[in-house]
């Protein structure tokens, strides 16, 4: 055969499609390229949620085959549509293409479950029943999105069965020649081309052709076809003016088309529907369908799924219609009608009965004697070699209509190569069932079979089939507890159109020298130990089959749906998918379900006098640009409203959503639309749907002084009345005392009756946000329509920063001066302290920075170095305000006790307000302090006191080297760790990257006092902070010590006040001052990844930390032998800066590398962060818990009690004890 030119690698148009980078930078090399296209060149055909009106001429449930012909033929008859899909809308380039994205993909229900596993949006619907599992696909274009495309017609005698109603049968003709013609001027469907490269998994199955035909004496051009597909294989512009490029043969067909040449219904039937007027919502699933008698309307209730949508109650929404047709497949429709049939609406007894799998089955061709290219590939990979896989089916060994056979003995065989996302799956379910449940069915062939399989060229030499035949369609599809279907078939799999399947395929393995693979739920290892011929459907059938009434099937030969048992049906209600087959239809059923749903939207429009036109062609509008960015929330609101002067509860949760956030915010008005419910008893018993939804974020009012938010929606009842609903939060400062925090979150809310807000007032009331639902809110926030993590993270940043900036134009900035008279407290009489007089040394850092240590030499011990926590200094070892402080404490053990204060130490204000951070702490400051008492004191090593910050930078200098841990005797390390495990306050400032955007605003930092010199702004800031303190604080933590507020704010809540005296309390802006935003961004850091990082966020002191197994990580173990030192961890219980799991991670981490080593860990109860050292009791409750530990090194180089393995395991076992009491 002469060789044919591998036309589609030549084809430029397809090319550039493919090889155009993220900027469109065209001449770029192919090995740079991604293999998606540029998604620019197809349009978006859904709508926001916020364009859905209450009431619509049709519903369309569904975006399949049926559900978009439905669509499509309504809009086409003028009538005003809307159609409902549960999963997303995908466009070439967004399919997934390796499996991890793949994974991620997958939503699965299991009879036995409860819930639904992963994204209930997800791409591939996984249903897994006892007998039985499906797969379907979800999203906008149904099952078209990840099938083959396949276009074969059934065989005549399947419509002959009088299983159909006859009106049915009596209609052929015309479903055979003008309804099949429509389907076929939409999908174009043809088949593989001569000019396209050869395919060898053709040849392969020409081979089994001729092999079957010779043992059946059958014509091999008889039974060997070629399929059609709905797939382009020349660029072309299509009927609805989207451009399609040529199909590269990637075989990627059923992972979905990241080229764009299949002929997905979102390709044809909905971007019709779309150009003739028709409104189309994804993530929408519908629940349940019920009929409201008084106007004679279907409400059609529905929930709307957003990504971190979960993080509040998902509410039913509604939407009515005159006419709702039912198209979200064969299990999709039938759930509907269950959970429908559950409310109360008569339906048939045989709902969810004569469910059929189409009698699907797979096979595989193991290690045969020719490549077959077995997997899809890379597109780009294609184009450039010219070697294609070719699309997932090609051609189909039909055995259907032999003589003397029956429909059960009728199957097609069809070449099937799975997309590349399956690869490794498929390899390795291949090579296991190789090796357990294949059959030798070439035995002449074994030799050569093991010299491929020592190559490694087993897999390369494999090939899938696909079939399909006749079962008995006694499947029931029955509702389970997650509310999605399941399917109930026992022994399907033992059925006789299986074993005459299997037995063609064994014999298509023997044509190709192979050895034979059933599916492995059938015949494979799953199979055998589950003691069950299981089948997987790709084509699921039935549940809502046809019937000459309703004792005989659910719908009528027009998919109208049947009064309980009766001849009656439901005015307005069909269903017209798979879902209406009352039987098999042995092939792939796409074809069949489209003519029969344009057969019914046919009957339909001359029941109701609409005129379809098919002739002319609407061309959907197409900017050829890339989508903007865009962004969404999600917000709930709750208090009361007064409804004809009674009080009733009232909320609304709602999604703010715009499709541009860079014009949201260049925008005047800021404005965005709404969706969601809003819910009050004297609106309505059931939530109102929000329609029409109109948001402004900042606007300016009339007072430029004042900014607005705006919220304006139309809201519909249940019982089908109409409200219009308005409320406005106004931003402005009416005294020095606001900042905000209630403009913000609180909103004046007025409801009108009727469509608008000239009607009669209904209600009026405020609703408010909740702290907890505004931390939810937070996370809500989604940039969508943005591919690059990097990009969202910059625009949602930005985003942030731009409303924190119009907040902070009203409302000022944040003090950095400190003053020292609060409340009149400065020249108060202090305590003298029991303490010697002080040496003083001052040293200077490489980098210039002053620095400052303080000895009081108390005794022999030691000697011991305290540091400080961050924005305070070393006075706070000093404080007169309790009876002992730990200086005082440590002396008179006779320590001598060194007061260390860093480049953060507010006691010199140059350094405290100048920019520095952990990095630069630990590597100038920490061995410049220890050298410099070591030298004065003659000692050899030192112990160790670190709180808080300065714990965190002393574990970075011993990680980074800087300083070497020979000379460190000992460590009490208080609160902090190297492991950061943030409070939940501070994961909530890290989260949302506040140190980083008061950075962006150009905040330097953050202070304990307000600015003697602009008062009324601190006066502002007190009462923001004061608001946040009383959201953050338990009843009993709250006071008004403006001081107090701020330090919370800033750090989180340090300390229980019941551990504080009244004078400690009063005197706080002695101990707090400033804290620099470099510092409070690296430790956002830390927090972000709960262990120690640099300033730019690099792993560089712990490598491999997060491993699955870091204890195998030479890198990992290395760092943490610099640790080899006796270290006694302390944690307040009530932590609520660090987290006290920082201590109880950093033990666990040091014990396992260093399991001989002296590790002890306390956890305090009833105490915080910062009140373990200034508390009244501390020197009772707290300090004696470490001391010992201190007394036990106090010697240079002492061990009173040697460590070994014994000592230290009993060591840790009582401090096990202690730290749980």
């Amino acid at each position: 055969m002469p060789s044919r030119r591998p036309a589609m690698g030549h084809n430029s148009s397809t090319e550039q499609l493919l090889f155009e980078d993220e900027n469109h930078n065209e001449t770029a090399p192919p090995s740079a390229k991604k293999s998606k296209v540029d998604k620019k060149y197809f349009p978006q055909l859904s709508l926001p949620l916020s364009h859905i009106e209450s009431q619509y001429d049709v519903v369309v449930i569904g975006s399949g085959y049926g559900g978009s012909i439905a669509a499509s033929r309504s809009a086409r008859a003028g009538q005003k549509v809307c159609v409902l899909e549960r999963g997303k809308e995908w466009r070439p380039g967004d399919f997934p293409e390796r499996e991890t994205e793949t994974i991620g993909e997958i939503q699965m229900t299991h009879n036995n479950q409860k819930s639904v596993y992963g994204d209930p949006t997800g791409l591939f619907d996984l249903i897994v029943s006892p007998d039985v599992t499906v797969l379907q696909g979800c999203g906008l274009g149904g099952t078209s999105l990840i099938n083959a495309n396949v276009a074969l017609e059934c065989e005549p005698k399947i419509f002959e069965d009088e299983v159909w109603p006859k009106e049915f049968r009596d209609d052929i003709t015309n479903l055979n020649t003008v309804d099949k013609s429509h389907v076929e001027q939409m999908l174009q469907p043809v088949t593989y081309p001569e000019n396209h490269p050869d395919l060898p998994k053709q040849q392969a199955m020409r081979k089994v052709a001729t092999h079957l035909a010779d043992i059946e004496d059958l014509n091999v051009d008889r039974i060997l076809k070629k399929t059609p597909l709905y797939v382009n294989f020349e660029e072309r512009t299509n009927k609805v003016g989207i451009t399609q490029p040529s199909c590269v043969g990637c075989s990627n067909c059923c992972s979905g088309c990241n080229v764009g040449a299949k002929n997905t219904l979102d390709m044809n039937y909905l971007p019709d529907a779309k150009a003739h007027g028709a409104h189309i919502f994804t993530r929408v699933e519908v629940r349940a369908i019920e009929k409201d008698e008084s106007s004679g309307e279907w409400c059609i209730h529905y929930i709307h799924h957003l990504p971190g949508g979960d993080r509040f109650k998902l509410k039913e929404q509604l939407v009515r219609a005159k006419v709702v047709i039912l198209g979200a497949g064969a299990l999709g429709s039938t759930n509907i009608l269950l959970q429908s049939k559950q409310r109360g609406l008569d339906l048939s007894d045989n709902l969810g009965k004569h469910f059929s799998t189409n009698g699907d089955s797979l096979g595989f061709s193991f290690n045969g004697e020719d490549s077959t290219r077995p997997v899809g590939r890379n597109p780009k990979h294609v184009v450039a070699d010219g070697k294609p896989p070719g699309p997932c089916i090609t051609t189909v060994i039909d055995m259907r209509g032999r003589p003397g056979r029956d429909l059960k003995e009728s199957y097609v065989i069809e070449d099937g190569t799975p997309p590349r996302c399956t690869k490794l799956p498929l390899k390795l379910t291949l090579k296991t069932e190789g090796n357990w449940s294949s059959e030798d069915v070439s035995p002449l062939e074994n030799k050569k079979q093991l010299v491929r399989q020592f190559k490694g060229t087993d897999f390369k030499h494999s090939m899938s089939f696909l079939a399909m035949s006749n079962d008995s369609g006694q499947g029931e599809l029955k509702l389970g507890d997650s509310g999605r279907v399941w399917v109930d078939y026992q022994g399907v799999g033992s059925g006789r159109n299986f074993e005459e399947i299997h037995g063609g395929m064994r014999k298509a393995t023997e044509a190709l020298k192979g050895d034979y693979i059933p599916n492995p739920l059938w015949g494979g290892m799953l199979a055998k130990l589950r003691n069950t011929k299981g089948v997987i459907t790709v084509h699921p059938l039935g549940g809502c089959g046809m019937g000459e009434t309703g004792a005989q099937g659910v719908v009528n030969h027009m998919g109208e749906v049947f009064n309980g048992n009766t001849g009656e049906i439901h005015e307005g209600l069909f269903v017209v998918d798979g879902a209406i087959m009352p039987r098999s239809l042995g092939v792939n059923p796409s074809l069949s379900i489209a003519m029969i749903a344009e057969r019914n939207m046919r009957l339909l429009a001359e029941k109701y006098g609409w005129n379809i036109d098919y002739e002319s062609w609407k061309v959907l509008e197409t900017n050829n640009k890339p989508l903007p960015p865009g962004i969404r929330f999600t917000e709930r609101m709750v208090g009361k409203l007064s409804v004809d002067n009674t009080m009733h509860h009232a909320e609304f949760t709602v999604t703010i959503e715009s499709q541009d956030v860079r014009s949201m915010i260049k925008d005047k008005q800021h404005s965005a639309s709404i969706y969601g419910t809003v819910e009050c008893a004297g609106l309505s018993a059931e939530p109102l749907t929000v329609s029409r939804g109109y948001f402004e974020l900042f606007s300016k009012s009339s007072d430029d002084d004042h900014r607005q938010m705006i919220y304006k929606m139309l809201l519909s009842s249940h019982e089908g009345n109409q409200y219009y609903f308005i409320g406005k939060k106004v931003v402005h400062k009416d005294s020095a005392l606001e900042i905000g925090l209630g403009d913000t979150t609180t909103l004046f809310v007025t409801v009108y009756h009727g469509d608008n807000e000239h009607g009669d007032v209904k209600a009026t009331g405020k609703l408010i946000i909740k702290l907890g639902d505004f931390m939810k809110q937070l996370r809500t926030l989604e940039i969508f329509n943005c591919g690059g993590i990097i990009e969202k993270f910059k625009l949602k940043t930005r985003f942030i920063a731009w409303f924190a900036g119009v907040m902070w134009k009203v409302y000022g900035g944040v003090s950095t001066n400190r003053v020292d008279d609060i409340d009149g407290a400065a020249g108060r009489e202090k305590r003298p302290l029991r303490l010697p007089e002080p040496d003083m040394h001052l040293l200077t850092t490489e980098d210039g920075k002053q620095l400052r240590l303080r000895r009081y030499h108390g005794g022999p011990n030691g000697p011991i170095v305290l540091m400080h926590g961050m924005g305070v200094s070393s006075d706070g070892y000093l404080m007169d305000t309790i009876d002992t402080n730990l200086t005082e404490y440590l002396v008179e053990k006779e320590f001598d006790v060194w007061l260390f204060d860093n480049r953060n130490s507010i006691y010199d204000e140059s350094n405290a307000m100048s920019q520095s951070d952990l990095d630069e702490g630990a590597k100038y400051d920490i061995p410049l302090a220890i050298d410099t008492i070591l030298q004065v004191t003659d000692k050899k090593d030192v112990q160790v006191f670190a709180h808080c910050a300065s714990s965190v930078m002393f574990f970075a200098s011993l990680l980074a080297g800087y300083l070497d841990k020979d000379k460190i005797r000992c460590i009490v390390a208080s609160q902090a760790t190297f492991c950061t495990v943030p409070s939940a306050t501070n994961k909530m400032k890290s989260t949302l990257k506040l140190p980083q955007i008061l950075h962006k605003l150009g905040v330097e930092g953050l202070s304990a006092y307000t600015d003697e010199m602009a008062k009324l702004r601190g006066k502002a800031l007190n009462q923001f902070v004061e608001n946040f303190a009383d959201a953050a604080l338990k009843v009993e933590e709250q006071c008004d010590n403006s001081v107090c507020h701020r330090v919370t704010f800033m750090y989180g809540q340090l300390y229980n006040h019941s551990n504080l005296n009244n004078q400690t309390h009063d005197t706080l802006h002695e101990q707090f001052g400033y804290g620099n935003a470099s510092i409070f961004r690296h430790l956002s850091y830390c927090f972000s990844h709960e262990h120690i990082v640099s300033r730019s966020g690099k792993k560089i002191y712990l490598p491999d930390f997060n491993k699955s197994k870091p204890t195998e990580s030479e890198r990992y173990v290395a760092q943490l032998r610099m640790l080899d030192i006796p270290i006694f961890f302390l944690s307040g219980a009530k932590n609520k800066s660090f987290d006290p799991e920082s201590t109880r991670r950093a033990l666990d981490r040091c014990t396992a590398i260093n399991p001989a080593q002296h590790y002890e860990r306390a956890v305090i109860p009833d105490y915080g962060h910062f009140d373990c050292l200034i508390g009244q009791n501390a020197a009772v409750d707290v300090w004696p818990r470490f001391i010992e530990f201190l007394q036990v090194y106090a010697d240079q180089g002492s061990c009173a009690v040697p460590i070994t393995p014994v000592t230290n395991l009993a060591r840790r076992f009582a401090v096990r004890i202690n730290s749980a009491t």
